[in-house]
């Protein structure tokens, strides 16, 4: 997968940042992920397992992807795997929220919501439901998750690409 950035540079100091902040309350944390979404990728090539065909993905002067690609899987696997690089953490807040987990993390004020949302859990055909809002919807959602997962596999061999509320919180992406 080619890479490149249009005039964005990630945070110069980002290892300064997280040693004055290690200390910080949860809700600082939680805030800091908007200050983070402002770090964005570096430009290169990356050579990812699960591209059939080569990928681009060019970020714009305001670091906004622009993904190229010759098949939809691959889209929507590249679509997945920068959604993940860009906002990890959110995407985490988000599975938590939906699997009820949320207490984990947060803990025992989250114990209601998790208690609620897995009361509320889907229980139905996932399939069906999925293929309900486009006829490749599971496919489509597959091949995004896909994408996210390989930036997991990827931060596991590279603990470094982690946003830093991961290390504050001490917690490791879920999947």
């Amino acid at each position: 997968m080619r890479e490149q950035s249009e005039g964005y540079n990630a945070y110069p100091d980002l290892e300064k940042l997280m040693r004055q902040l290690r200390s910080a309350p949860t809700a600082l944390v939680l805030g800091l992920t908007l200050l983070c979404a402002l770090a964005f990728g570096q430009a290169g090539t990356t050579s990812l397992a699960g591209l059939s065909q080569p990928v681009e993905i060019i970020k714009d002067r305001w670091g906004i992807a622009h993904i190229y690609a010759r098949n939809e899987q691959d889209l929507f696997f590249a679509q997945g795997y920068n959604a993940a690089r860009d906002r990890l953490f959110q995407l985490e807040l988000w599975r938590r929220q939906a699997t009820g987990t949320c207490a984990e993390m947060l803990g025992r004020r989250e114990l209601k919501r998790d208690i609620g949302t897995r009361l509320h859990e889907f229980r139905g055909d996932l399939r069906q439901e999925l293929n309900f809002y486009h006829p490749r919807g599971e496919e489509i959602v597959n091949a995004f998750v896909r994408g996210i997962n390989a930036y997991i596999d990827e931060t596991e061999k590279n603990p470094k690409l982690l946003p830093l509320e991961f290390g504050l919180l001490g917690i490791e992406p879920g999947r």
